[in-house]
């Protein structure tokens, strides 16, 4: 009898321990961008599983994906040498999902392409684009952490819908092994050499 008790007892707390795992892994974060207080900023929000994103820029204008050319998408100048855009809603290949285009809010989720050999993807960024100006900012770029890759977004006060998504990112080298430092290297030829000295010895 006490031998099944026990045995309840452990299944029950096993159960607890797993739904606090799932419910732990299964937490989520919402970020807004710009974040101002202020009624009369478009507020964008995305929500994405932990560890989130972070609100890395927002401004005026479209975001159009080109980089050069006599009306660039301003995006490029703010996140620096190496960005390229991946994808834009809209376009083909769909690599970029959303639903909720000219609504205030939707879902979002992307699949990379497969990255050329020796290299992967690295500092993703979405960015949201309303299609109504009479508030700024009009878009908000959003760059992700590693493994998030679906979310929902909405645009929380202004109520214009949204025009587009866009997503960014970098390729990157793969990183190669570092090498050991010479006293790593001493160390192991040290080792080698008691190593064989204690056989010695036993022999």
């Amino acid at each position: 009898m006490l031998g099944i008790t026990m045995r309840a007892v452990l299944m029950g707390a096993a159960l607890l321990v797993s739904g606090a795992w799932s419910a732990a892994s299964a937490s989520t974060v919402t970020t807004n961008c710009p974040g101002t207080a202020s009624t009369a900023d478009r507020e964008f929000t995305v929500t994405t599983v932990s560890p989130g994103a972070s609100c890395i820029a927002w401004g005026p204008g479209n975001l159009n994906g080109n980089p050069n050319g006599g009306n660039p998408d301003p995006l490029f100048a703010i996140l620096g040498p190496g960005f390229q855009l991946i994808d834009m809603t809209g376009s083909t290949p769909d690599i970029l999902s959303l639903t909720g285009a000219g609504t205030s809010s939707g879902m979002w989720s992307f699949v990379l392409p497969a990255a050329p050999a020796g290299k992967l993807w690295s500092d993703i960024v979405l960015a949201l684009r309303s299609s109504v100006a009479q508030l700024d900012p009009d878009w908000a770029a959003f760059g992700l952490q590693n493994g998030v890759t679906s979310g929902s977004w909405t645009i929380a006060a202004g109520r214009q819908p949204l025009a587009q998504a866009n997503l960014y990112g970098r390729l990157v080298d793969i990183p190669t092994a570092v090498p050991l430092p010479a006293g790593g290297l001493m160390l192991i030829a040290g080792l080698g050499a008691l190593a064989a000295a204690r056989r010695r010895k036993a022999g």
